[in-house]
């Protein structure tokens, strides 16, 4: 059942960087306005360089709370922040060398390497010792990084606006202060560790559509409750007498309330945690999120006669006035053991087998190709009056060719120049906006081919940006920012969100590759603008594009420091 967002502005969305941020691009539900038709698309020329953004992402006194909250300016400098492009002059200069420690360095615990741990939503690192808004990456809540040389005293640097500068891994440099700290064993670090994001998980949090659920910053009165849910008592009752009645259908809890269709009303069975006081470094400032936005949340537990979930950054709210979405198993096709280029994918409803009958004749077999199934081709085409049969490596099965979303090798690579001979291979992504594919590359050999949802208004109409129109941008991009998880926030309501949108892979100012745990219409104009993956499919191109994103980093800004980024080419 598809349970997309509904009513989401056709606005740029952005996650927030403290309480400003950078660019994702809108989402909405069916239900929405229809898309403009498909024009013809205006091809870009090669993206040029972002510019830095104009506003502080770090801040200057990255010690104090103060700097760590201090929000990228408003307006259109909001969405450059995480496509910043490396810095020039003084902020390129090269980082002193971490100071050498006094005596034997500590190992730290035994058998473990040192790490700094994120106390905020945002620890940044820094490309030096020092305050800048070029940051080269963040650490998110309850995520840490290893420290370079191994020990906090090797790792501790010298450096300017800050009493301690650490060394971390890979490269780059962590405050230590409000937002980070070396003590594993701080109140906060301990507090949220539990409820880090599953990095290893396709959903690294469990996701459910709000209904207009208020966010409480700790467990409410009665009282508090009463205020903000104008409908508490009878909201409650129809709750008691949905559960009464045990197993129901939709139409069943429909005749009770139409707003509890699609809400787990089950009790979670687990008794309160212990709850921690986290400030607005952890926790956003926002007390509602309105009907038709998304929630990403840890964990479930009951107190106060309701069932509670903790959300991503520790605010609570009713388990009662959310929707969980089901999971999407649709996964693309490596391109390895046999399998590769053309195939054909199957969108929207399952589509017929064929054979050749008796007569010679090209005929319905009975069998179907189940809805976003694939199959090999050969390559070999048949036609039949008006009808064009695809042979499918299924011998002796043909499919009609108008029922399938056929992916062929490109012939050239969008690349400069010829690969170094002892470089690993560059890599690229084709899309086609309105065929609704993508492929991934290594030079020219195709890696991996699966479905996407792109804009549901196609591709740009000439003159007017693809934002306007919920169309995907056409054009050769690269991969700008990468980010674990990210909160797109509405330009225009700060209310309307999509909460921790997993894998985002920024490419051009708003628009982005990510996952959408909030639909399963893969291969269909979906999307407002952005390329939408499937859940699994965005956390394999998330790990197969360059710039790779290091361990313990939540976030990455695609810096020349970081290396090669993916080229992305996009057209009809």
């Amino acid at each position: 059942m598809d349970r997309s967002p509904s009513s989401l502005l056709l606005a740029v969305l952005t996650w927030v960087v403290a309480s400003g941020g950078a660019a994702g691009c809108s989402e909405e539900s069916p239900a929405a306005a229809a898309a403009p038709a498909a024009p013809e698309a205006e091809v870009q020329e090669d993206a040029p360089a972002p510019a830095p953004p104009g506003a502080a992402a770090p801040g200057a006194a990255q010690a104090s709370a103060d700097a760590e909250r201090a929000a990228p300016d408003d307006g259109a400098q909001r969405a450059d922040a995480e496509r910043a492009a490396p810095d020039d002059g003084a902020q390129r200069a090269k980082a002193p060398a971490p100071a050498e420690a006094e005596g034997t360095a500590a190992a730290g615990a035994a058998g473990e390497v040192a790490r700094i741990y994120s106390k905020a939503r945002f620890a940044w690192i820094s490309p030096g010792p020092y305050p800048t808004r070029g940051w080269s990456g963040y650490l998110g809540l309850g995520g840490s990084v290893a420290l370079r040389g191994g020990s906090v005293e090797a790792a501790r640097t010298r450096g300017e606006g800050c009493d301690a500068w650490y060394a971390v891994e890979p490269r780059g440099y962590i405050c230590a202060g409000a937002s980070a700290t070396v003590d594993p064993n701080d109140p906060i670090v301990v507090a949220l560790r539990p409820h880090a994001p599953k990095v290893d998980s396709p959903w690294p949090y469990e996701y459910a559509e709000s209904t207009g659920a208020p966010r409480y910053p700790r467990l409410p009165s009665a009282k508090e409750q009463r205020r903000a849910e104008w409908d508490l008592e009878e909201h409650l009752a129809n709750v008691a007498k949905a559960r009464a009645a045990g197993s129901l259908t939709d139409e069943a809890v429909r005749e009770i309330d139409e707003a509890l269709v699609g809400v787990d009303l089950r009790p979670a069975g687990v008794a309160a945690p212990a709850l921690f006081p986290f400030g607005d470094l952890v926790r956003e400032g926002r007390d509602r999120i309105v009907n038709g936005s998304t929630v990403g949340f840890t964990r479930a537990f009951d107190a106060l006669d309701r069932t509670w979930v903790v959300t991503s950054d520790q605010a609570y709210m009713p388990k009662d006035r959310l929707k969980p979405y089901p999971r999407s198993r649709f996964q693309g096709v490596w391109l390895k053991d046999g399998r590769s280029l053309p195939l054909a994918f199957f969108r929207k409803t399952e589509r017929p087998k064929y054979q050749r009958g008796a007569g010679g004749q090209i005929e319905p077999t009975g069998a179907s190709f189940a809805r976003l199934a694939w199959v090999g081709l050969t390559g070999r085409a048949e036609v039949q009056g008006d009808a064009r049969y695809l042979e499918t490596q299924e011998p002796g099965i043909y499919v009609l060719a108008d029922d399938a979303v056929v992916i062929e090798a490109a012939k050239r690579a969008p690349l400069d120049g010829e690969n170094e001979p002892s470089s690993p291979p560059r890599k690229w992504i084709e899309v086609s906006v309105l065929g609704g594919w993508f492929v991934a590359y290594e030079e020219l050999t195709p890696v991996f081919a699966t479905l996407i949802s792109p804009g549901r208004g196609g591709v740009p109409r000439k003159g007017i940006p693809a934002i306007e129109t919920a169309a995907t941008p056409t054009g050769r991009f690269r991969i700008d920012g990468k980010f674990v998880t990210a909160t797109m926030v509405s330009s225009t309501n700060d209310n309307i969100v999509h909460s921790d949108v997993q894998f985002v892979q920024n490419f051009s100012g708003p628009h982005a590759l990510h996952g959408a745990y909030w639909h399963d219409a893969w291969g269909e104009l979906k999307s407002g603008g952005c390329v939408n993956l499937s859940p699994i499919d965005a956390k394999q191109m998330f790990a197969w594009t360059d710039p790779q994103v290091p361990e313990g980093w939540h976030g990455l800004r695609a810096s020349r420091d970081a290396g090669r980024s993916t080229v992305v080419l996009i057209h009809r």
